[in-house]
């Protein structure tokens, strides 16, 4: 057995670097983490990262396949009693039960390789071990990433969960949903609502993780990103327990509450089509990679006010439009909120955003949550019809 060519500790050799450097340098081989109980492996080729392994029992294939909703709990028990019994790996008896297809197992095991890889970025610290010698697991099926890419989406991780833990109370912190929140519409994802739907003054932030089945740190990004609109609260020992001690529950939401134009929809994720490169599998869908011409695309437009003709140059790179003195754009409608909508220059012009208003952002008749205006557009903001003009735009 070849010993170790490279190792140190990631607290003095960050991921990012200890990555790049096997990358540069065109090494094959093996890169083992460790942080406490917990292991990873991670597979080059030429200096290509081709795959990764860990130990954690979060990462194994069923784990994964109920987060992402493409089987059930008890279809996850009745295919490991099928191993005990009979032996085989968790994705080949899936596929002999009919659970998933050949090209779907394939998929979401290079779904697993990117949640190992991503939780190693989070890590407190460990160690690292490269070995020039590579034995891949049987079953491993190999991918094909762009590894700036991928530090890119490491180093985007690290900052929010650093952001998260500083700014969320601690894990055993119950959380209640505020019965009266200051904006009356409110919107978010599919995600969002069915995390926050198990937000009851009963679940801690530890137990929301564990029955949200999804990985902690997408928890803690929804669960912070409710906490700082104001969504939901937490609630002191006191507040959390009657005068026998035992815990109480309290209601997690109402009609009154929240109101969304639809019920939430939870259904099945599509499944991912087979690509040359899987760089995509790896990198959040919420990262959105722009080109130096997207960011630097100018564009220079108005709006015209139905009414009156009043015309109101957009140059800026953003304004809030609302009934309150303090918007850029001030409308004085009784029908439109404080602070409506926001107007902001995204990479392919300006691009209207409902700010959670009382009567909605309506597009040539739709109602939209956020929208890239295009010239000629037709705007409704409460009783207020405008129309948006592109004066400029490369």
């Amino acid at each position: 057995m070849k010993g170790a060519v490279l190792n140190g500790s990631l607290a003095a050799f960050k991921l990012p670097e200890v990555l790049t450097f096997i990358s540069m340098t065109r090494n094959t081989g093996t890169l083992t983490l460790t942080n406490g109980s917990r292991e990873a492996y991670v597979f080059f080729s030429d200096g290509s990262l081709i795959y990764a392994g860990s130990n954690q029992e979060q990462f194994r294939l069923g784990a994964i396949l109920q987060r992402k909703r493409r089987i059930t709990r008890e279809q996850a028990e009745e295919i490991d009693e099928l191993m005990r019994r009979d032996g085989g790996r968790f994705g080949q008896v899936a596929v002999q039960q009919g659970v998933i297809s050949e090209s779907q197992l394939r998929d979401f095991l290079k779904v697993q390789v990117s949640e190992i890889i991503y939780d190693c970025f989070v890590w407190n610290g460990g160690t690292f071990e490269f070995k020039d010698e590579m034995a891949l697991p049987p079953h491993a099926v190999t991918i094909s990433v762009d590894l700036a890419n991928l530090i890119m989406e490491g180093a985007r991780r690290i900052e929010e969960w650093e952001q998260c833990l500083r700014l969320l109370p601690e894990k055993s912190t119950v959380f209640r949903v505020v019965s009266n929140p200051s904006e009356e519409k409110i919107t978010l994802s599919a995600d969002e609502w069915k995390i926050l739907f198990l937000i009851n003054g009963t679940r801690t932030l530890e137990e929301l993780c564990h029955d949200a089945d999804e990985d902690p740190f997408h928890v803690y990004r929804v669960v912070y990103g409710l906490y700082a609109s104001k969504l939901i609260e937490s609630m002191s020992p006191m507040a959390r327990e009657d005068e026998s001690g035992k815990t109480r529950v309290v209601t997690a939401h109402s009609e009154e509450t929240f109101i969304q134009p639809g019920p939430p929809q939870f259904g099945v994720e599509s499944t991912m089509r087979e690509r040359d490169d899987d760089t995509s599998l790896l990198v959040s869908q919420e990262a959105k990679l722009l080109s130096y011409a997207d960011v630097v695309k100018p564009t220079i437009a108005q709006l015209k006010f139905a009414g009156d003709g009043r015309i109101t140059p957009l140059s800026e790179p953003e304004y809030l439009v609302g009934r309150h003195r303090d918007n850029q754009i001030q409308i004085t409608d009784l029908g439109v909120s404080g602070f409506h909508a926001r107007i902001f220059r995204g990479p392919e012009g300006y691009v209207i955003e409902d700010l959670k208003s009382r009567n909605g952002v309506w597009l040539n008749s739709t109602r939209v949550f956020q929208a890239l205006l295009q010239h000629g557009d037709k705007l409704r903001l409460g009783a207020t019809d405008l129309e948006y003009e592109i004066l400029f735009g490369a």
